[in-house]
């Protein structure tokens, strides 16, 4: 997975500073792919993607956008990862901290500094530099256009 590249075709919805929202056909492999936690529900069929754009493509541009995998285990690791290990701190802490219903508190530990992790990595993830964004890598134009 390190070292594996995934590709997606799809269709522009907007561009702005750089950065595409890209319209995704939603599959039946969409359920089995590592790199979902970059798509977000869109309805029953599509989904959508954010992408960096050193094309400035324009919307209707059929795109071709791909991801490293080294950018997904990244991802992963700090959504999933290192939520769980606070989680687990924060029970051992917990049980070792509280002296009555310690199973009770240090769960309740455990939730609350895991929800703060996310908090924080929600509120600075909205101002990062997008090196971690999938990158559109070829734009084909409507037909009709020159």
């Amino acid at each position: 997975m390190y070292k594996e590249e995934l590709t997606e075709e799809g269709i522009v919805k907007q561009s702005k500073d750089g950065i595409a929202e890209i319209i995704i056909s939603d599959s039946n492999h969409c359920e089995e792919c590592s790199a979902k936690i970059y798509c977000k529900p869109g309805n029953e069929k599509f989904r959508t993607l954010l992408a960096k754009d050193p094309f400035n493509s324009e919307a209707g541009d059929k795109v071709i956008v791909k991801i490293n995998g080294s950018r997904i285990l990244k991802a992963s690791i700090q959504l999933y990862g290192i939520t769980l290990l606070i989680l687990l701190i924060g029970i051992v802490v917990g049980m070792n901290l509280f002296n009555s219903n310690k199973e009770l508190y240090s769960t309740i530990l455990g939730i609350t500094l895991s929800g703060i992790y996310l908090t924080i990595i929600s509120l600075t993830s909205k101002k990062t530099d997008y090196t971690s964004y999938p990158e559109i890598f070829q734009v084909k134009k409507p037909s009709g256009s020159f």
